[in-house]
C-alpha cells in the first residue's frame, strides 16, 4: 500500500512539469542521443586496439583518437543541455509550487490554522517543495538515463560476444531487485525523517518567537528540554535510514564488482583461445566499466526518489485539502456596498463544542469605526 501511495505521488509530481513540457522533452531526446554517443565510444577504442595498435596502423590510431575526442566533446555538450533545460523547468515547478501551497494557506478555514504547527508548514514550504523540485528535474532524468544506458549497453555486450555477456549480465535481476528491496524499506524512513524534521522546526520556531515569554516564566530548561528530545528522534530516524544505506550500497557495489572479474577471468581465456580479439575485450571492459557507474547510482537515485515522494504526499496533502467554510452554490458576488453591519444573536464554536460566541449583538453604522 506504501509503494502504491509512493508511486502516485511520484507521477503527481512529475505531472506538475507539464507547463514546461517542450524543455522536458528537449532533455530527454538529448539524454537518448548522450548515450547513444557513450555506447557507439567502445567501438571505435575496439577498432583502435585492433585495426590500429596491432596492425601497426598509425593513421587508425590517429583517427580513432580524434573520433574519440569529437564524441566526447558531443557527450559533454549533451550533458550541458540535458542539465540546463531540467534545472530551468524544474526550478519553474518549485516557483509554481510555492505560490499554490501559499495561495491554499490563505484559503483554507481558521480552524486549519489553528490545529496546524507553523514549523510543519515552513518545512513543507522550503524543503518538500525543494525535494519535489529534485524529484521532477534531475532525479528522475538520471533514473531514465541510467535505465536506458543499462539497456543499451546490455544490448551492445550480447552484439560483441553472447557466451561473454550471459555470465556478466546475470548480475542485474540482482542488482534490480534489491534496489527495489531498498526503495521499498526506505519509504516509510523518509516519511519519519521528514515529519520530524517538521516538528523540530516548528519547536525552535516556537521558541524563537516566544523567547521572550520563556524568559519571563523561567521555562529556558523546560524548553531545552523539548527541543533536545525532538532532536534525538530525529537522530535515530536519520541512523535508521544511515544503517540502511550503509548495508545496501556495498552490497550493490559488490555485486556490480562482480561483472568487472567476470570480463578479466571468462574474457582472457576467451582471447588466449582465439575467440574474442583483444580490442573486443578492451570494448567489453569498457562497457562494464560504464554499466558499472549507473549501476552503483541507481541504488541513490531511488533512495533520493524515494525520499521525495515523501515530501511529495506532505504537500499534496495540503493542497488536496477543501476549506471548511465555502461559498453557497447561489452565492452573489458583491460589487461596492456601503451600508450597516449588523450582528443578530451569532454564536460561534469550533467542532460544535468550545463556543467562543454567543449571541452577540453588533450594529455599525457606514463610515463608523
Amino acid at each position: 500500500m506504501q509503494s502504491t501511495a509512493g508511486t502516485r505521488y511520484v507521477f503527481r509530481s512529475l505531472a506538475t512539469l507539464a507547463p514546461y513540457r517542450s524543455l522536458v522533452l528537449g532533455a530527454y531526446v538529448v539524454v537518448f542521443l548522450s548515450n547513444g554517443v557513450s555506447i557507439l565510444m567502445p567501438k571505435v577504442i575496439q577498432k583502435i586496439v585492433d585495426d590500429g595498435i596491432r596492425a601497426g596502423a598509425v593513421g587508425v590510431i590517429i583517427n580513432g583518437a580524434a573520433a574519440l575526442l569529437g564524441l566526447a566533446l558531443l557527450r559533454g555538450l549533451f550533458t550541458f543541455l540535458s542539465g540546463r533545460w531540467t534545472e530551468t523547468a524544474s526550478q519553474n515547478v518549485a516557483f509554481d509550487l510555492r505560490n499554490r501551497f501559499h495561495e491554499k494557506l490563505q484559503a483554507l478555514s481558521f480552524s486549519f490554522h489553528d490545529e496546524a504547527e507553523t514549523g510543519q508548514l515552513l518545512a513543507r514550504s522550503v524543503a518538500d517543495v525543494d525535494r519535489i523540485r529534485f524529484l521532477a528535474g534531475r532525479a528522475f532524468l538520471h533514473l531514465i538515463q541510467m535505465g536506458t544506458l543499462i539497456v543499451g549497453i546490455g544490448a551492445a555486450m550480447f552484439v560483441l560476444n553472447v557466451s561473454l555477456a550471459l555470465p556478466t549480465l546475470v548480475i542485474i535481476p540482482f542488482l534490480a531487485a534489491g534496489a527495489f528491496r531498498f526503495s521499498a524499506e526506505l519509504r516509510p524512513i523518509s516519511m519519519e525523517i521528514r515529519d520530524r524534521e517538521a516538528h523540530l522546526t516548528s519547536v525552535l520556531e516556537q521558541n524563537l518567537r516566544g523567547a521572550r515569554i520563556v524568559k519571563a516564566f523561567g521555562r529556558e530548561a523546560r524548553e531545552i528540554e523539548r527541543f533536545v528530545a525532538g532532536n534525538n528522534r530525529l537522530l535515530g530516524s536519520q541512523l535508521k535510514g544511515a544503517r540502511l544505506r550503509a548495508v545496501y550500497m556495498p552490497l550493490m557495489q559488490l555485486l556490480a564488482s562482480i561483472g568487472s572479474l567476470i570480463v578479466i577471468v571468462y574474457g582472457g581465456a576467451l582471447v588466449i583461445g582465439g575467440r574474442l580479439t583483444l580490442g573486443e575485450l578492451v570494448a567489453f571492459s569498457t562497457y562494464v566499466t560504464q554499466l558499472l557507474v549507473p549501476v552503483r547510482r541507481l541504488g541513490w537515485v531511488i533512495g533520493s526518489i524515494v525520499q521525495a515522494s515523501a515530501s511529495a504526499q506532505r504537500i499534496f496533502e495540503i493542497l488536496d485539502l477543501d476549506p471548511e467554510i465555502k461559498d453557497a452554490p447561489d452565492a452573489v458576488t458583491l460589487k461596492q456596498v456601503r451600508g450597516d453591519v449588523g450582528f443578530d444573536s451569532v454564536s460561534f464554536s469550533y467542532n460544535g463544542s468550545n463556543r467562543i460566541l454567543d449571541g452577540i449583538d453588533l450594529d455599525i453604522s457606514a463610515g463608523e469605526r
